[in-house]
Formats: C-alpha cells, sequence, structure tokens
C-alpha cells in the first residue's frame, strides 16, 4: 500500500504549507485570547510571511515539482511567490495603523489576508487547470470578504456586493471555459495541450474565449474591469494596495504559464488577447483623467497597467517572461511605496485617499511629497526610474512580436503620454500653494516610512542598474 504523502515533495510545498500554519496560527491565539493585541496577529502573519520566504530561499535555483507535476517550483514562480509575501508583508504591516479597517475583526482579517496569499501561491506553481481553479477561488473568496472589511462605510458594503456577484460571473466563465479545454484536449495539464493548440479546433477555441475572460475578470483587463474602480475605492486602504499587487502577480503567473506551456509560439488564438490589452491601456489611462480619487485613480492605472504586461507575452517570445517579470516587480514597488503614503497621511484613515487632502502637501511633509512624486514618476516612466526601463522593455518585446506586437507597443507610447497628465495631476497639488486652511496631515508611524523607503529603493536601484534583476535572475 502506497503511504498517503508518498507523492509529496516537501520542500517544494513547505512555502505555502509553512504561510498556512502562521494563519491558523492567527485564529487559535484569538480562539484563546480574545483580548489578544491586533498588532500581535498582525505580527504572526509577518512571521509567517519570513518564514515562507526562508523555505523559498531553500529552493532557489532549483526546478522541482510535487503531487503528480501538479504544483511546480522554478524561478517564474519563485519571483512570483516573493512578490506575494511581499505584498502581505506590507499589507499587514499597514493594516496596523490607528486607523485602519480591519471589519471589526482583526483576526479573521489577517487569516482572510494569509489564506488569500497561499491561494496566490497556488496559482504560481499550479501546471494544470484544477490548481488554477483551486488557486484563483481560495484567493477570491477570502478577498469578497475583505473588500467589505470598511464596514460600516456604505462604499466597502458596495465594493463586496459587486465583488461577490462579478467574481462569481468571471468564476463560471472561468470553469466553464477550463472544462471545454478539457474536452478538447483529453487532460487538465497544461503541457499537454500544447499539440492541440498548434491546430486548435473550435471547441479548442471557445473554451479558450471562456478561460481568457475570467483571468481578464481577475487582472481588471477591460471590458471587464468595470468593478475595479468602486472595489478599489470601498475597500480599506491596505486591502487595497494587496489587490494591486498580489492579485496580479497571481493571476499574472497563470496566464503566463498558460500561454507558455500551451503555445509553442504566436497563434492566432490570441489575438483576441492582444486586443483586450490595447483597449485596456485606453481605457485606463483615459479614466484615470477625471479621477479626484487616488484610491480610483490607481484603480483605473492598475487597468492600463494590466495592458502593459500582456505585451510581454506577444510573439511568446523566449525573452517576454523576463520582461513580464521585471514589470511586475517594478510595479510592486511602485504601487506599495505608494500605498504605504497613503496610509501614512492619515494614519490609515479612508478620509485621506481624497487628491484635495494633498495640496501644498510638500509645505507640509516635504519627504512624503518627493516620495509620492518619485512613485508617480515611475508609474508615468520618468527615466531613471523602475516604471522607465520596464516600459522600454516592454516597448522592445512588442517590436519584435510581428503586427500585433507593433500595435500593442504603439498603444503603450500612447498611454504613457496620456498617463503624463495623470500622474503630473497629483505632483502638481502636492507642489501647489494652499489657499486658506490646509488640511491636517498627522501619520508619521514607522511601518508605512519602512515600506515607502522599501519601495522607493527597488524603483530606483531597478531604474538605475536593471541588469541587477537579471544578474538575480540568472541565479535562480
Amino acid at each position: 500500500m502506497t503511504p498517503l504523502f508518498a507523492n509529496v515533495n516537501w520542500s517544494v510545498a513547505a512555502p505555502p504549507i509553512f504561510l498556512a500554519a502562521a494563519g491558523l496560527g492567527i485564529m487559535l491565539v484569538d480562539l484563546m485570547s480574545r483580548r489578544a493585541l491586533r498588532g500581535w496577529l498582525y505580527l504572526i502573519g509577518i512571521a509567517g510571511c519570513g518564514a515562507s520566504f526562508g523555505a523559498l530561499l531553500h529552493i532557489a535555483g532549483a526546478s522541482q515539482t510535487t503531487l503528480n507535476g501538479a504544483f511546480a517550483t522554478d524561478r517564474f514562480s519563485w519571483i512570483f511567490d516573493v512578490l506575494l509575501l511581499l505584498a502581505l508583508a506590507v499589507t499587514l504591516a499597514i493594516s496596523a495603523l490607528k486607523r485602519a479597517e480591519d471589519g471589526g475583526s482583526p483576526a479573521a482579517y489577517a487569516a482572510l489576508l494569509v489564506f488569500c496569499t497561499v491561494g496566490g501561491m497556488i496559482m504560481a506553481g499550479a501546471t494544470n487547470l484544477i490548481g488554477i481553479f483551486l488557486g484563483i477561488e481560495q484567493l477570491s473568496l477570502a478577498l469578497y470578504v475583505l473588500a467589505g472589511s470598511g464596514y460600516p462605510r456604505e462604499s466597502s458594503k458596495e465594493a463586496a456586493l459587486k465583488y461577490v456577484l462579478l467574481g462569481s460571473l468571471a468564476s463560471g466563465f472561468l470553469i466553464y471555459g477550463s472544462a471545454l479545454l478539457y474536452g478538447a484536449t483529453g487532460s487538465i495539464t497544461l503541457a499537454d495541450m500544447r499539440s492541440v493548440a498548434a491546430a486548435p479546433s473550435p471547441l479548442f477555441v471557445v473554451g479558450l474565449g471562456l478561460f481568457v475572460v475570467g483571468i481578464a475578470f481577475k487582472l481588471a483587463l477591460s471590458p471587464f474591469h468595470i468593478w475595479t474602480p468602486d472595489v478599489y475605492e470601498g475597500s480599506p486602504i491596505a486591502v487595497t494596495t494587496y489587490m494591486t499587487v498580489a492579485v496580479k502577480a497571481a493571476t499574472f503567473a497563470v496566464l503566463a504559464r498558460f500561454v507558455y506551456a500551451v503555445f509553442p509560439h504566436d497563434s492566432i488564438a490570441l489575438v483576441p488577447l492582444w486586443a483586450i490589452a490595447i483597449l485596456s491601456m485606453i481605457v485606463g489611462n483615459v479614466g484615470a483623467m477625471r479621477q479626484r480619487n487616488l484610491k480610483r485613480l490607481l484603480a483605473f492605472s492598475s487597468i492600463a497597467q494590466s495592458g502593459y504586461v500582456v505585451v510581454a507575452l506577444a510573439g511568446v517570445s523566449s525573452g517576454g517572461l523576463s520582461t513580464m517579470l521585471f514589470y511586475l516587480t517594478a510595479y510592486a514597488f511602485m504601487n506599495l511605496g505608494a500605498f504605504s503614503l497613503i496610509a501614512l497621511v492619515g494614519d490609515g484613515d479612508e478620509a485621506y485617499a481624497d487628491l484635495d487632502a494633498y495640496r501644498g502637501l510638500f509645505f507640509r511633509r516635504p519627504w512624503v511629497a518627493a516620495l509620492m512624486s518619485l512613485f508617480f514618476m515611475s508609474l508615468a516612466g520618468i527615466p531613471l526610474t523602475a516604471g522607465f526601463m520596464g516600459k522600454l522593455y516592454l516597448i522592445l518585446t512588442g517590436l519584435q512580436a510581428g503586427p500585433w506586437g507593433l500595435a500593442m507597443a504603439a498603444a503603450l507610447i500612447a498611454g504613457t503620454l496620456v498617463s503624463f497628465y495623470v500622474y503630473f495631476k497629483v505632483i502638481w497639488e502636492m507642489f501647489a500653494r494652499v489657499e486658506g486652511e490646509a488640511p491636517a496631515v498627522g501619520g508619521n508611524g514607522w511601518i508605512p516610512w519602512t515600506a515607502a523607503l522599501i519601495g522607493a529603493a527597488g524603483t530606483l536601484v531597478l531604474g538605475i542598474v536593471p541588469y541587477a534583476f537579471y544578474s538575480l535572475l540568472a541565479y535562480l
């Protein structure tokens, strides 16, 4: 008789297991002591991130599988796992701020964030359709609750309702598309679909289309982005921070592994994905132009950024994955830094997400304004920042990927030009003189300062010495 766990490679499974153990630890501590300080509960989650990262260091550079090949670790998933852990640690840290919202139950809030990340790690390593779906659902179900943890704010309740309704619909598309892909290929393993994808049948094309719709919803690609501004605005600042980085990283891990495993080269079946990316760049940047709430502005920005990242997949080229990993890493530093400063300004208070609160910020908090300007200039793609180098690599990838790659590169350039107005509008507000009494800015916690400085360091290092990232990839 085969032992129950005979096919488990514990080195590969250890990172998500350690993190899940931290989530269970948070729940047990809350069960045994209802008076546990929320800071300690969040610290358990951050310690779990450290333990999981330690397990990842142990397998750095290795390419292994477990569960009969259903879950893999390689340099691709390793980077995504690190991004997920970084996003979780920063989110938990800024959730500990005095005015941060947690739905009145910090233990449940922290545990849900941890289990969200476990789902993201499953997505990053999944090599078959069942693993992908299980990871997405674990991530999504927890996020539906977290979006409403700003209760009793009406906008938070609205965010949770919209997210769960539209998210459930997207999951239906995803699972139905997966079923059709299985019917067309006879396998749930991504690598086994390659032979059918070379000459796709109508059933395969329909299944692929439905699968891409489900993924596009999670990535907030247009026209499946309608939920994004309202959910980002209604969710607590920390949860929005997590959504902008962790959810995108995990879902792009799924999309990239699917495209590279199933399609040996560019295919006409991927044309709808390229068209969606172009539309997202346009809708995201144009939609951001009229926003006065920073969370909504960054929500539309994330729509455009998702379109940018898809350019890395154009042509299914060998260098596309490295470009995607670079840009997502840069995006993580930019967004985590920007949202940490938003949390810092109001000590976690949602009222400070409005752009009016930042008018004349430079004359009250010059260092906060300087760092915020750095992050927004990087999002715009100003030279010597990570955003500039990331967009440059994306454009070069697109130019080498045929007509659709050229079209996406052109849309990226046009979208970047439009985004200058969006991001420099925020910078202008921070450096403008205030007439009358300026809004009070009282937050000064060391936790968001640390997160912001880490984000600034990453933004500058990747912008000035980008080859350092590629040297790390070569080591992995």
